[in-house]
């Protein structure tokens, strides 16, 4: 199976200034990271908060500019077009933020919201076309197209997240980044969001990029599973039910709560301090919470490789 997306030592590094006078300090979000999206695939992306996750998700579409590393989508290096070249491709990728809230302009009626895309791109409709385009969109997403008059404070959050979903659909893409959808979205809405993902990867072939803090949503719905702490990929499970061999994936996955009184387990909770994203330690930053460190760890940082089985992890002590 091809890679429709490939990132090569990917690095973010933000600076701040700690007071006005103080000393610039740089955090590294995004460190190191070689990842591959297979084409037609759904590849989860899951870690604490702070983990660099959402950054990821920008610095693959290029919202953000990376400090170091290469981006190729379908073969070609984003880093090495123009505004005007990268605006064209990215008629191919499209995002679906997390806050529905947010994402809509609340002075834009939903048909305005979904013909915007063509606006940007530079695409002419007329006034009949453009109503067949919303109304098809809508019905894609499941909604009547008599809510194409509707503005943002009239729907409810599954609907604006749908109206999201159709707007990242108008151009026809290959590749969606869902940068936790239904994070904000009531369980029974979480349930129906997902359903129509996956229906719509179905029909249309597409490739996701999926973030979410939900584990439990991400085993069900991804095809592999990318854990990130502190900036670095840890693992990369080939499939959702692979055996991890990372002592913090494990610890992650043994964290989420199955719904089921008979499934109940103790859980081992981690100890030790969080290492500062602005002071990374010189070896692993899982160290200082790892029940299975040796000084190796603390002063040798692993390397991503991977078995023949497709399964990756950066661990001295893999279990």
């Amino acid at each position: 199976m091809s890679n429709l997306l490939e990132l090569r030592g990917l690095d973010k590094r933000f600076e701040s200034r700690k007071g006005l006078f103080g000393k610039v300090r740089s955090m590294m979000a995004v460190s190191g990271v070689d990842l591959d999206v297979p084409r037609g695939q759904v590849t989860g992306v899951v870690g604490e908060s702070g983990c660099g996750k959402s950054t990821l998700a920008r610095l693959v579409l290029r919202l953000l500019k990376p400090s170091a590393g290469e981006i190729r989508f379908d073969g070609t290096e984003l880093g090495s077009l123009s505004p005007s070249d990268l605006r064209k491709l990215r008629r191919r990728m499209q995002m679906v933020f997390q806050d529905p809230y947010s994402a809509i302009d609340p002075r834009y009626s939903m048909a305005e919201a979904l013909t915007e895309p063509f606006q940007i791109q530079g695409i002419r409709l007329g006034a009949a076309e453009a109503r067949a385009k919303v109304a098809d969109l809508l019905g894609q997403v499941g909604l009547g197209s008599q809510m194409a008059g509707s503005y943002p404070h009239q729907l409810s959050g599954g609907q604006r997240q749908r109206i999201g979903i159709a707007r990242a659909l108008a151009l026809k893409p290959d590749f969606l980044v869902l940068d936790e959808p239904t994070a904000s979205l009531d369980v029974s809405i979480q349930a129906q969001i997902v359903a129509l993902l996956e229906k719509l990867q179905a029909e249309l072939g597409l490739t996701y990029l999926f973030i979410s803090h939900d584990l439990g949503l991400v085993r069900y719905f991804c095809d592999r599973i990318v854990v990130m702490y502190l900036g670095r990929i840890v693992e990369i499970l080939p499939e959702p039910r692979a055996k991890p061999r990372h002592p913090y994936t494990r610890t992650l996955l043994e964290s989420n709560f199955a719904p089921d009184p008979t499934q109940r387990r103790q859980i081992k909770r981690l100890t030790g301090e969080i290492p500062s994203a602005f002071d990374l330690p010189k070896g692993c930053a899982f160290a200082a919470r790892c029940a299975f460190a040796s000084e190796t760890c603390r002063s040798v940082r692993p390397d991503l490789s991977t078995d023949a089985a497709g399964h990756a992890h950066a661990c001295h002590h893999p279990l």
